[in-house]
């Protein structure tokens, strides 16, 4: 049964990505998928610890945002965790997260999760003969609520699950369409003993393909003035395979290494690079970098921890420096009672 649970662990991440990767035949390399997928928003990072670390948190996965970035990870928490996060997007966009897990004994050592995403910003209204805008104002936005439920396996194996409902609305006070859909993610996490070493494979927003609601009418070409059905595009499918392990620790440092692939679904793979300092279980200091990325390379944070009457109060910072864009900065306070 464990070699079984095992096996399982290792394959199914691995064959839903070569699915997805059926599904996108033709577009194998990276530069040739640049914006072939929709719901670019489920890309952005949540929590600021796990930004703080570059974005490399599968094998991580150690607080509440483990139900975004690997739901396997739920297993590493005990009792029940809050967190709340506010992301201060480039363009003056506001990117809200919410997420609670707790481990369930009555249901044979099940943990679930539950989280909320909501990116918002208001937009002036253009068209092809009022580029400037029409002097109408619209809010677009993108949410998603989640659910993620994960169990241990053996002392070393992990495996989750969760399921999304997401919504992409551009604009319907003033007629635009909506997107309403769905996607699963799969996650694994493994201990591999020495040096506290870790592996993880996850397989997140696999779903079908989406199309907004209503119709267009074609300004251009030999179609113009014919009413058309929205295009459709795949979900934004990506698989991440991370490793995580203690460098050096004494009765007062701790610090860990984290090295993570990724393949997101409309660009080349990317590699990331982490680090973590804690002193004493209460203060943290995280970087992490890019390897190949064109923008938003380098990303640092710190992080405090603190406990009173039984509850630990956690607050992270992170920052990603931008050469071209703004810098973007994140916030994040946790809750572990």
């Amino acid at each position: 049964m464990m070699k079984r649970a095992a096996v399982i662990g290792v394959l199914l991440p691995a064959f839903l990505l070569g699915a997805a990767g059926v599904a996108r035949a033709g577009s194998g390399l990276g530069s040739e998928r640049v914006g072939t997928a929709s719901g670019s928003f489920l890309k952005i990072g949540v929590g600021a610890k796990a930004v703080g670390l570059g974005e490399a948190f599968t094998a991580v996965a150690d607080d509440a945002t483990t139900v975004f970035w690997n739901p396997a990870g739920l297993t590493n928490l005990e009792g029940r965790h809050a967190h709340f996060s506010h992301t201060a997007w480039i363009a003056d966009i506001d990117y809200e997260y919410i997420a609670y897990a707790q481990s369930l004994p009555y249901l044979g050592g099940v943990n679930a999760g539950i989280q909320i995403g909501s990116l918002r910003t208001d937009m002036m209204e253009t068209t092809i003969y009022q580029p400037y805008g029409t002097g109408r104002e619209f809010t677009y936005s993108d949410l998603f609520i989640g659910v993620a439920a994960a169990r241990r396996f053996t002392d070393k194996l992990s495996l989750g699950i969760g399921v999304k409902y997401i919504r992409e609305n551009y604009g319907s006070a003033i007629g635009g369409p909506v997107v309403n859909t769905f996607s699963a993610d799969f996650g694994t996490y493994y201990f591999l003993g020495a040096r506290e070493a870790v592996f993880a494979v996850t397989l997140r927003n696999f779903g079908p393909e989406w199309q907004p609601d209503g119709t267009y009418i074609e300004y251009g070409g030999d179609d113009l003035g014919q009413e058309k059905d929205f295009q459709k595009n795949s979900s934004p499918t990506s698989f991440q395979a991370g490793f995580q392990a203690r460098i050096w620790s004494n009765d007062m440092f701790r610090q860990i290494g984290v090295i993570e692939m990724s393949r997101p679904p409309d660009n080349s793979e990317a590699f990331r690079i982490a680090t973590e300092l804690t002193y004493m279980d209460m203060l943290a200091l995280r970087t992490g970098y890019n390897l190949n990325a064109d923008e938003l390379k380098w990303s640092g944070g710190l992080g405090v921890l603190l406990e009173t009457s039984g509850v630990t109060n956690r607050v992270d910072y992170a920052f990603t420096y931008s050469e071209y864009l703004e810098r973007i900065d994140r916030i994040s306070w946790g809750v572990e009672f």
